[in-house]
């Protein structure tokens, strides 16, 4: 009786590796619990997010439907392909896993050793006032724009692992394993959670691809339940500690960070009065102008040795009131009821609303968006695509496309919320746009679930994880806008070509 109800359950959820049934499930959850949650969102979910949710399902579920009818035939009348060689695997996992291990130690080793500034306090500077981005003279070497390249490819492996586990032995399962470091360090880097966030949710997304095959959740041996438990409690701490230093950290350079804002403001008032006169193809900021690393460093020492802040033991009024300021909510009455009785602490409420807000105020950042329709341009993927800002101010300084997009933001008040990806598809391309991207989205998602139902091709079994994961994460932000994603689904699609390409070269005529 338990080995059925058991397989019943392992059943329901090989039905969620279905993208359609994914996605309705995702934002018919996200709808309700933004309605009856524990965040009181004035107004949420508006007619106005109901309808442009229920367009962009449609777009979606219509183009997933068409591309998995299509490429259903076509998979089903390709001649049988001959299975990937172990050896073959095993040299491919090696590889993407090295090149995901070298390229993080690259970016390490830029950010901690050559960058010039002590990155955790940049890092967590940043946190704080992301528009200081600007204000830092730091050093960038070739091993940073290297490294950028090469340790997407540490997803690629650890997914790679789990689909395949039970083929992949020795050293090449030591490093797929090993790859874990890239997310998580990476996270550290840049005083974030999402790259571990993402990391784990592709390995739940591998899980069910390897239900629907009939497999085992995980690859028997290695211990890889017992380490995954691990990872999730780990994130899980991380993630609440993380927020309460971040919170402590801003609240104490807060004199900094004005004082910082005010030198922008005064150096851009200036830059402003004098741009006229400058030639169009000057840059907008002179290395000379901002601020050494040397000197950040300094600064933020001062501050440190400052004595701390008082510290006040929280209340609900406290609570309250941070909530309205900061994010503009406020938690319902019936969570206000329960820290107030006693039974939940002023700091476990906040770790578990501050998550909760995390996931879930994409749906209001929807509503912004719509109403402010008018003020935005297309970007063209810079918002969504984390590495062209970066790109764009060192290699384009002469382009004001980044400053014109987070005026934009700031303009509309959702500079630094997450957009959902519909909101995050209109700001990148606009209407039009917004529904072609969701177009593509969901035709490669029926062209992945096509493929890994009826052909033994990796790149479609990697392509699914990769939709399955941006539909788990789509009420947080678009498919390629998710902990630098888009260099993840670049590295998914070129080890699977990889992996394929031999067998195709192959395959009779």
């Amino acid at each position: 009786m338990s080995g059925n109800l058991q397989q019943r359950r392992i059943a329901l959820l090989g039905v969620l590796a279905s993208p359609a049934i994914l996605m309705t499930a995702i934002w018919l959850g996200v709808l309700l619990a933004v309605a009856f949650g524990p965040i009181d969102y004035p107004g949420q979910p508006s007619a106005a997010v109901l309808s442009l949710v229920a367009i962009g399902l449609m777009i979606f579920l219509l183009f997933y439907q068409g591309g998995k009818l299509v490429f259903d035939r076509w998979f089903v009348n390709q001649n049988a392909l001959s299975q990937i060689s172990a050896q073959t695997l095993n040299s491919v996992t090696s590889a993407v896993s090295l090149l995901g291990i070298v390229g993080i130690a690259l970016v390490v080793i830029d950010r901690t050793l050559l960058s010039g500034v002590s990155n955790g306090n940049y890092a967590e500077l940043l946190r704080c006032a992301p528009g200081l981005v600007d204000t830092v003279a730091i050093k960038r070497t070739p091993l940073l724009y290297g490294g950028y390249v090469m340790f997407s490819f540490g997803f690629v492996s650890v997914v790679l692992f789990l689909l395949r586990g039970e083929e992949i032995r020795g050293w090449a399962a030591a490093l797929a394993q090993i790859s874990i470091v890239c997310p998580v360090a990476y996270a550290l880097l840049y005083s974030g959670r999402m790259p571990i966030l993402f990391v784990l949710v592709l390995v739940a997304m591998a899980m069910l691809v390897r239900l629907t095959q009939g497999r085992t959740l995980l690859p028997r041996g290695h211990y890889l339940l017992l380490k995954t438990a691990i990872a999730v409690a780990l994130f899980a701490v991380y993630s609440s500690a993380i927020w309460f230093t971040r919170q402590s950290f801003c609240i104490q350079m807060s004199p900094l960070i004005t004082e910082l804002q005010q030198e922008k403001v005064r150096r851009d008032t200036v830059a402003a009065a004098q741009e006229p006169a400058a030639p169009k193809e000057t840059p907008r900021s002179e290395a000379g102008e901002l601020i050494s690393a040397a000197e950040l460093n300094k600064r933020v020492a001062q501050v440190q040795a400052l004595p701390p802040p008082e510290s006040r033991p929280s209340s609900t009024g406290a609570i309250l009131a941070m909530m309205l300021e900061a994010w503009n909510v406020k938690p319902r009455g019936y969570v206000a009821s329960v820290i107030e009785s006693g039974r939940v602490s002023a700091h476990e409420a906040m770790i578990g609303l501050s998550t909760y807000f995390y996931l879930t105020h994409g749906v209001r950042t929807i509503d912004i968006v719509w109403k402010s329709r008018d003020k935005f341009t297309p970007q063209w993927g810079v918002y969504e695509v984390g590495v062209l800002s970066p790109l764009l101010r060192v290699f384009v300084p002469a382009s004001d496309q980044v400053a014109v997009m987070e005026a934009e933001l700031r303009a509309a008040l959702i500079y630094g919320f997450f957009p959902s990806a519909w909101a995050a598809a209109f700001i990148d391309f606009g209407f039009i746009g917004a529904v072609i991207y969701v177009s593509i989205w969901g035709a490669v998602a029926g062209w992945s679930a096509a493929g890994s139902r009826y052909s033994g091709r990796m790149t479609p079994r990697l392509l699914l994880v990769f939709v399955l994961a941006s539909i788990l994460l789509s009420p947080v932000q678009g498919p390629l806008g998710m902990a630098n994603s888009a260099l993840v689904l670049i590295s998914m699609l070129a080890t699977g070509l990889m992996l394929d390409l031999p067998k195709l070269q192959a395959r009779p005529e």
